[in-house]
């Protein structure tokens, strides 16, 4: 029998009076801090029945409360009616941080309690000292969950497979021998990675662990002679097995890790990321090992892709701006059917692509949301929630592919009738964010919160915004979201030559409509002169935007010069590989305006 979310956290709280904690804070994350997870540690969706991938969840005997933020409000605020759960605004000026909501719903000297599997050194630490600032104390050993969720889902064990020299570009040897010279830099001796992505790019070898992310749960560490790969050896094929002898890399039990952490010797120096580590694995390192922090190795190097690598992606982005074509032609066929919902528009995505070469699968769920439901930035329709899709009003699709050479993530909004005045600037405003971004030159320096600017001055100088970052980093052939690099107000790294990225402003009415208009960029150096070096963005992303919907009075010279030159591109790149009746309609829809 299905429990209720009151029941479930009714066994939590038994447990955790038995424990003697006050408070358990539920963390959404896996051993490796991942941003999606396997269903086995789902344990935050498990006990509220909040399905975004943000958010924490912290109960106390008599109250429990979740925190996520602006991409997930209206999804939480339907998710959580009805249970009891309090919703969190993260970034509301009326909304208390974890710490203060405890302090209303606890005495002082009230034990907090949660997985030290699931939260960071990072987080453990700004935890701590913000718990200890209200006098509670704090414990990190206690796992409340593992003994009351029945029918839970097992670990994966899904089988590794070797990312062939082929796609991967760029040889283990090459990736170990950049990561060794970065420990030389630092006098280090060894480098701890937790992160999956981190791991599958090093090792060139990927996984189905997650869903939709092409990685498998292992740990490794690299030396300054040897690197040794953490995995459940049941999940490696003999093909796999001969792939990592060949290249001379030591495979050990997944668990081993705390053995070999915990031998670690005096004079060695290890490097690992905070923000990457979890607090139970930092723990089993002896306090005598000296520990250099810093973001993580392989991801610095990964998040600057290889010319090798982006020739890869520009090949994918041919094969997915095909699928894309394909399904926009059939949406535009069918959408006076009355047959057309949003369920069977996402598996009309997922069936073009999967026709495309080298096509793995998604590389998320796809988000399709008409009318109102677009205004959901993360919407995921149900058979419950589904909308049947008229030929009037936005529909808003974000959709992306895992091609073994690289990793698709695209938005277009589209209008199937008639916009009104409203509908029209709203999204001719969007556009115009996106293409400034698009047009962007900026010296090397420049940070993601600068370049952010560019595609919200247009929203602003109407009074409006969007609440998600304009752009996230994105992995070849890994993780749809990468790190460390983001177009965003709080990021403040410089965006760096090779950095592959998403471009994606937004403007959402709640009830009305949501427009999101998303291409991938990458970085590109532009010209060195006596002012300093400049770069740009060069457009990865393939496929035709929308025009119904624009006001052409308020673009300006330029933007319509771009917008004209970006839709010969795609027919010029696209038009070769497309059925007469598809090269057609793209011949008229890209014509200029």
């Amino acid at each position: 029998m299905t429990l209720t979310i009151q029941e479930r956290l009714g066994l939590l709280r038994k447990q955790m009076k038995k424990a003697d904690v006050d408070a358990y804070i539920v963390h959404h994350s896996d051993p490796h801090l991942s941003e999606y997870i396997p269903d086995y540690w789902k344990e935050r969706e498990w006990l509220s029945g909040f399905t975004g991938s943000a958010g924490t969840l912290v109960v106390t005997q008599k109250n429990a409360a979740l925190w996520t933020d602006s991409r997930y409000f209206i999804q939480a605020e339907m998710q959580l009616s009805g249970t009891g759960i309090e919703l969190c605004k993260i970034g509301m000026p009326e909304t208390p941080d974890i710490q203060s909501w405890l302090a209303l719903n606890l005495k002082q000297n009230s034990t907090v309690a949660c997985n030290g599997l699931l939260i960071s050194l990072s987080n453990q630490r700004t935890l701590s000292e913000n718990l200890k600032a209200k006098r509670f104390k704090v414990k990190y050993d206690i796992d409340l969950v593992q003994g009351i969720w029945d029918n839970r889902p097992p670990i994966p064990q899904h089988k590794v497979f070797v990312h062939t020299a082929e796609f991967a570009k760029v040889s283990v040897q090459e990736k170990l021998g950049r990561i060794r010279k970065e420990l030389l830099v630092r006098t280090a001796t060894a480098y701890l990675m937790c992160a999956l992505d981190e791991i599958c790019w090093t090792f060139n070898l990927r996984g189905a662990d997650i869903s939709y992310n092409p990685v498998f749960l292992a740990y490794a560490i690299v030396d300054d002679d040897k690197a040794t790969l953490y995995v459940d050896e049941n999940k490696l094929t003999d093909e796999v097995i001969q792939f990592l002898a060949n290249e001379q890399l030591t495979v050990k039990p997944y668990n081993k890790i705390f053995d070999k952490l915990a031998k670690l010797k005096k004079k060695d120096v290890l490097v690992l990321d905070p923000a990457k580590v979890n607090y139970s694995i930092c723990s089993a390192i002896p306090s005598n090992i000296k520990i250099i922090e810093a973001t993580g190795l392989a991801t610095q190097i990964k998040a600057r892709k290889q010319p090798v690598e982006v020739d890869g992606i520009n090949d994918a982005m041919i094969q997915d701006g095909i699928a894309m074509v394909e399904f926009l032609y059939w949406l535009e066929q069918n959408v006076t059917s009355g047959k057309v919902t949003e369920i069977t528009v996402a598996e009309k995505l997922l069936e073009y692509r999967s026709k495309r070469k080298n096509f793995v699968h998604e590389s998320f769920g796809s988000i399709v949301g008409y009318a109102d439901h677009g205004a959901i930035v993360h919407y995921s329709a149900t058979p419950q929630t589904c909308y049947t899709i008229k030929p009037e009003g936005f529909l808003l699709v974000d959709s992306g592919g895992q091609y073994l050479n690289g990793t698709t993530d695209i938005t277009r909004t589209i209008h199937l009738g008639n916009p009104t005045l409203q509908e029209k600037r709203d999204y001719t405003l969007v556009l115009q964010g996106m293409i400034r971004l698009s047009m962007a030159k900026f010296p090397r320096g420049t940070r993601g919160s600068q370049l952010d600017t560019y595609a919200r001055m247009a929203l602003w100088s109407q009074g409006l915004n969007y609440g998600h970052g304009t752009g996230h980093g994105v992995g070849y052939f890994l993780n749809v979201h990468e790190g460390p690099q983001q177009i965003r107000p709080e990021n403040h790294l410089p965006i760096e030559p090779g950095m592959v990225m998403s471009n994606e402003p937004g403007l959402y009415r709640p009830n009305s409509y949501g427009i999101r208009i998303e291409n991938l960029i990458v970085c590109v150096d532009d010209e060195t002169n006596d002012f300093g070096s400049f770069l740009r963005f060069d457009t990865l992303t393939l496929c035709p935007i929308d025009t119904k919907a624009i006001d052409l009075d308020m673009l300006t010279v330029q933007e319509r010069e771009w917008l004209n030159h970006y839709h010969q591109l795609v027919y010029l790149k696209l038009s070769p590989h497309l059925a007469t009746e598809h090269e057609k309609w793209l011949k008229e829809i890209t014509k200029p305006l």
